[in-house]
């Protein structure tokens, strides 16, 4: 996949007038399409003039920018083709010069065909807007939306759409709207658990403040993700073990300890470890069979499970019900280093009790529950 990109920047005019709650800011993209097929620069009329170009209903509100002026940059990329041919997609859309007056709104972008009324799908196979809360100058997504990433520096955000479906070439007008903010889940601590989340499971941990996180630990997270019941497939488990067993490793790796850390963001890179001395072996190893486990939710697929550590297991532990844990012990990804027979156990816990097993040998064979932090 090659990208490129050559936008304008183009500044809207700002009003002096509300109407309703809504404020609106209008994209008109003139010329037959977003990308023209003679040219790498569309021409974009923002609010121009003394009336608004498209969409008369919802335009004519004044921007949260009073008078100071707002750009506003979309963007395309180029999606090559294995037969030589490609196709140009809306796959960004930059606002910038957002000044204090927009505290508290969402921004809401949409794109529009020549003349039907319903939005275009913009990423994600089917969402046909982008919310962006503007939260004191810190901007946000909703983190259970798929699909949609964000970067933001001082009074400027880019939504970028990591699956965009909206070809350039059907898309004529590109609206962004503020309006009053509509709560996230995670716009309250622990608000987002319970929620199913952007891999289809549900959502068992919020942090109070990011974790470190990734198959490196070279990144940060807030939310845990169980895989969902029958995440094995159909007919694989049943509504009493809704999970399989396996040992903890191969025989050939269980006299190592490499996976000691226990707390909240240490599991994926466990997993990672554990999966890279076990090979493809799913039938041995309860990290490989985890790691292997990937579900693809819209057009975005979610491959980056792994087997939780010891606290992120009692976590699950603590929401068992919501997430449909059997009664079982669970295998964690971490090594026991505090016992004499540390080169043979790890940690696992009974999913009835809450009983934290030190010494659950690597040959035993406990339940598996992949996991995720995003």
């Amino acid at each position: 996949m090659s990208y490129y990109n050559d936008d304008p920047i183009y500044e809207s005019k700002s009003r002096n007038s509300i109407i309703s709650s809504v404020l609106a800011l209008v994209l008109l993209i003139a010329g037959g399409g977003f990308f023209l097929k003679s040219t790498l620069a569309a021409n974009i009329a923002l609010n121009s003039g003394g009336t608004v170009e498209f969409g008369q209903a919802v335009s004519q509100a004044v921007a949260c920018s009073e008078s100071q002026n707002v750009t506003v940059t979309p963007r395309t990329s180029f999606v090559n083709a294995s037969n030589g041919t490609g196709t140009f997609y809306l796959s960004s859309i930059t606002v910038a010069n957002i000044p204090t007056s927009c505290y508290g709104v969402d921004f809401k972008l949409s794109a529009y065909g020549p003349s039907s009324s319903t939005p275009l799908s913009i990423f994600n196979t089917s969402t046909t807007e982008s919310i962006v809360y503007n939260n004191a100058g810190n901007f946000g997504v909703n983190p259970l939306i798929a699909g949609v990433s964000i970067t933001s520096g001082s009074g400027t955000f880019t939504v970028n759409f990591s699956s965009p479906v909206a070809q350039a070439s059907t898309v004529d007008k590109v609206t962004i709207q503020s309006e009053l903010h509509k709560a996230f889940c995670n716009d309250t601590a622990s608000g987002c658990v319970g929620q199913t989340g952007p891999g289809g499971g549900k959502i068992f941990y919020q942090a109070a403040t990011p974790f470190t996180c990734g198959p490196t630990r070279s990144t940060t997270c807030t939310y845990l993700e169980a895989a969902p019941n029958g995440w094995q497939g159909a007919g694989a488990t049943d509504d009493r073990n809704p999970d399989t067993n396996r040992t903890w490793s191969p025989s050939g790796q269980r006299a190592n300890v490499i996976a000691s850390q226990e707390g909240i963001g240490w599991g994926y890179r466990h997993s990672v470890t554990i999966a890279a001395l076990a090979g493809s072996d799913t039938t041995n190893s309860a990290a490989t069979l985890a790691r292997s486990y990937s579900v693809t939710v819209g057009s975005t697929v979610y491959n980056d499970w792994f087997l939780p550590s010891k606290d992120e297991l009692n976590e699950m532990y603590l929401q068992k019900a919501m997430i449909g844990l059997s009664d079982a012990p669970y295998f964690s990804s971490t090594d026991n280093t505090n016992i004499d027979n540390e080169t043979r156990a790890a940690y696992s816990q009974s999913m009835q009790s809450g009983a934290v097993i030190s010494d659950a040998f690597k040959y035993y064979s406990d339940f598996v529950r992949p996991i995720r932090a995003f």
